[in-house]
């Protein structure tokens, strides 16, 4: 269900955007609420094939070299796994969830209902929001108020001071 959003919002999500582009504002993961098979950024074979291979490369070996030998070959490779792939696995994780969370409006409230998200601003770590239960709208607007502008307005507000300065002038050279 998509809801239709306001300009305020409009304006919000854009400023969220901005500041993740700029790196002004960092996203955290915490791994265990958001890489849960209910949450929209899941995905199953990240999370079963770095177990997964070992075992079924072990039980091969088993079968042809020997017990000991299979079984050596599995606790080596998931603990090798555990430690070396589990890193890029979270990697991908962060890159995928970024991506959801910035591709549009609805998709960022999705997941930051779900939770397991953590905006920090990266001038002052002490400041962050947490999700669910905090307000990223209400964070977005104390922080990064200043990305929060609509290019139509800037144009128009340009404008206005142009036109300001022509009036300035013309008064002023009837002035004098």
């Amino acid at each position: 269900m998509t809801k239709i959003i306001n300009k305020a919002d409009k304006l919000t999500f854009k400023a969220l955007q901005t500041a993740l582009e700029k790196q002004e504002l960092q996203l955290a993961l915490i791994s265990s609420k958001i890489n849960i098979p209910s949450s929209p950024v899941y995905n199953p074979w990240e999370v079963l094939l770095p177990t997964l291979i070992p075992s079924l490369i072990g039980l091969v070996l088993i079968g042809f070299i020997g017990i000991m030998f299979g079984l050596l070959f599995m606790i080596a490779g998931i603990m090798l796994s555990s430690n070396i792939v589990k890193k890029k696995m979270e990697q991908r994780l962060y890159e995928r969830t970024k991506a959801y969370l910035i591709s549009d409006y609805n998709a960022c409230n999705e997941l930051w209902n779900f939770g397991g998200i953590v905006l920090i601003n990266s001038a002052d770590k002490k400041l962050c929001s947490i999700a669910p239960e905090g307000n990223w709208k209400e964070f977005i607007v104390l922080n990064y108020s200043q990305y929060m502008t609509d290019k139509k307005d800037e144009e128009s507000v340009k404008t206005e001071e142009i036109i300001f300065n022509q009036e300035e002038i013309k008064e002023d050279e009837k002035a004098a």
